[in-house]
């Protein structure tokens, strides 16, 4: 392997795993993922993606909303909530009044690439609809229950779950050039109303970041069961940044990769 510069992170223990970590020097075997796997992979891949998708359409809100003078952060903001409409996908940007009840502050309505400008309204005379409600209180009751955020600026994603209800995905938005952050990545499965948490996952707790200088590659060892596959999260980083990913899981080696899961050599 021909990198210039390789920086290696140790993740250690991810809470909830009961199997050993891998050591960082045992022996990393080459194979093929088995079928199971690689129908897991196709369903990570696409979760990964979908990931990016909702916090790119966040970033153009936001962008959009400066180019009307509208400078974030705001007071009282309480995040985007992101929806898909017959004219496009529609990112509104919830605000809370002091007795924290939540109104759409500002909608910004994205059309396909290529089909025209964004469209912004500051204050839109209308109530959130029920899954617009029902999402913002799924963010807010992830936010209540995630105490590992390093007083960092964070992204929030809010995906449809299991049982009608919501996949709440936290982790740190990069605030300084030059560099990236690689934890914590959190996961809350939160109830179709939006108000009761029913499980968490820590893809990494740890406040941890990494220089953008030349590398080619960097490398996390993680904490993980031994059958585990690369996560959402991943394949989310490997987009964003974007740099290639290798992870040492079970003895075995991934590289994740422009949003794409591949097995990996030693």
């Amino acid at each position: 392997m021909s990198v210039r510069s390789v920086l290696i992170l140790a993740l250690v223990a991810v809470a909830g795993c009961a199997s050993e970590p891998p050591k960082a020097n045992a022996p990393l075997v080459a194979r093929a993922p088995s079928a199971g796997e690689t129908s897991a992979i196709a369903r990570i891949e696409t979760r990964g993606r979908a990931i990016y998708r909702q916090d790119l359409v966040a970033q153009r809100a936001r962008d959009a909303l400066a180019v009307q003078g509208v400078a974030m952060p705001l007071p009282d903001v309480g995040g985007w909530v992101v929806t898909e409409r017959p004219e496009g996908t529609r990112a509104s940007l919830f605000v809370e009044d002091a007795d924290a009840n939540a109104h759409v502050g500002a909608d910004v309505l994205l059309p396909a690439p290529g089909k025209g400008l964004p469209e912004v309204i500051l204050e839109p005379q209308r109530a959130p609809d029920p899954a617009e409600a029902a999402m913002y209180r799924a963010r807010q009751t992830a936010l209540a229950n995630a105490d590992e955020l390093c007083g960092a600026a964070f992204g929030t994603v809010i995906l449809p779950g299991a049982d009608r209800g919501w996949e709440v995905y936290l982790f740190p938005e990069s605030d300084r050039s030059k560099v990236i952050p690689l934890g914590p990545l959190l996961r809350f499965d939160v109830s179709a109303d939006g108000g009761n948490l029913l499980s968490t996952q820590k893809y990494s707790t740890e406040c941890i970041s990494m220089a953008d200088d030349d590398a080619d590659l960097y490398v996390k060892l993680e904490g993980r069961p031994q059958d585990e596959l690369p996560v959402p999260m991943d394949v989310f980083l490997s987009l964003t940044y974007p740099k290639p990913i290798m992870l040492a899981t079970g003895g075995h080696l991934w590289l994740v990769e422009n949003g794409r899961i591949k097995p990996k050599g030693p």
